[in-house]
């Protein structure tokens, strides 16, 4: 016969059981970011929704997690408009572009100011304020013609919010320390960023952060300053791609970005129609690279067999990425209210001056 004393042990140990193999560290808080890499410019975007893991939505104004400069908080390179800069030019641009204003953390801030624009391209568009910093300014004086202003390396994650907003801590640390170690040195590139995102991803894959991340960036490495988009998955696994996207609704977004921007790509005539013919282009992956393009070995410097950037002007680009965002939030509870896109460009329209600006879209509300 038990006692009862034994009796109450063994009920809470079934208990206590039962609860330990229910218990999970992580919630899924929605999110999805995507990001696009131009000839000259990339563009990152995110939607604001955060919701509680199923259909409660905490906020619809979330944006701190998602959208945030890989630059350090003393080294941050974030660059005014060229709104602002070209505000006297006579050509302007069907979009309103207005500078990002950034929070003290890094996080990109939700644009404040709206503006209807019913234009057929980008017909809700949202601008922002001049950015601030909290007691001095970071708006680089670029007076040397020959100098290349450093834009800032952008990072969006999706996931568990708590987990996006540790990892945000941790690379901001990590960039932080790298500078005080070597401060002379110039601010890393976004193949470094990459390669130190995937390093503390992987390094917590024992207990790994539940954050899926998209990185952009210019590359600098060549004279054009091309585009460049790293997609991740939660234990640093990455590549670089044209067109990423990571986080709740990715396999809704992905095929309907690859199909816009082939569509986009099959009105430039490029090598393809040299080498395919013209009546059989239409049969071949617009994003692959053709066998005589690419290049092998170490003298060859290894390419990958797909194209790194899409072939299409940045208005084309945003256009698209809108359509695949409003297209996914009427499917996906967890994706919705606003777009926020920030565009990175190495040569604004007018000028030769890189420029990080952001234009907001409004989605479906639930």
């Amino acid at each position: 016969m038990l006692s009862s004393a034994s009796l109450t042990v063994l009920i809470y140990s079934a208990t206590a059981i039962s609860s330990a193999q229910k218990f999970d560290p992580y919630q899924l808080n929605g999110g999805l970011v995507a990001a696009v890499a131009g000839k000259d410019y990339v563009l990152i975007a995110s939607d604001t929704r955060m919701t509680d893991g199923g259909y409660g939505i905490n906020s619809r104004k979330y944006l701190n997690g998602r959208i945030w400069s890989a630059s350090s908080s003393s080294s941050s390179s974030l660059l005014q408009s060229s709104a602002e800069r070209s505000a006297t030019d006579e050509s302007r641009t069907s979009f309103d572009l207005m500078p990002a204003k950034w929070e003290p953390d890094g996080s990109l801030a939700l644009p404040t100011r709206t503006r209807w624009n019913h234009s057929s391209k980008a017909t809700r568009i949202l601008v922002g304020e001049q950015q601030k910093a909290s007691g001095r300014s970071h708006l680089l004086d670029d007076t040397s013609p020959n100098t290349q202003t450093q834009l800032p390396v952008l990072i969006g994650s999706a996931g568990c919010a708590s987990d996006c907003e540790s990892l945000k801590r941790r690379v901001r640390l990590e960039l932080d320390a790298l500078e005080c170690n070597f401060p002379t040195s110039s601010i890393l590139g976004v193949q470094s960023v990459a390669n130190l995102l995937q390093q503390v991803l992987y390094g917590r894959r024992g207990l790994p952060f539940y954050s899926f991340c998209v990185v952009a960036g210019i590359d600098n490495r060549d004279s054009h300053g091309e585009g460049a988009v790293y997609v991740y998955d939660a234990i640093g696994s990455f590549e670089r791609v044209a067109v990423g996207c990571s986080g709740t609704g990715r396999e809704l977004l992905q095929p309907i970005l690859d199909r816009l921007f082939s569509e986009s790509s099959r009105g430039i005539k490029d090598v393809q129609t040299i080498l395919y013919g013209s009546s059989s282009s239409g049969h071949h992956d617009i994003m692959s690279i053709p066998a005589v393009e690419q290049r092998h070995g170490v003298a060859g410097s290894l390419r990958p067999p797909v194209r790194t950037t899409v072939n299409c002007t940045w208005q084309e680009a945003v256009d698209n990425v809108a359509r695949g965002f409003q297209a996914v939030a009427e499917r996906e509870i967890s994706v919705g209210d606003e777009l926020v896109v920030c565009l990175l460009r190495s040569r604004s329209d007018e000028r030769n001056d890189p420029s990080v600006d952001v234009i907001s879209f409004k989605l479906k509300k639930h």
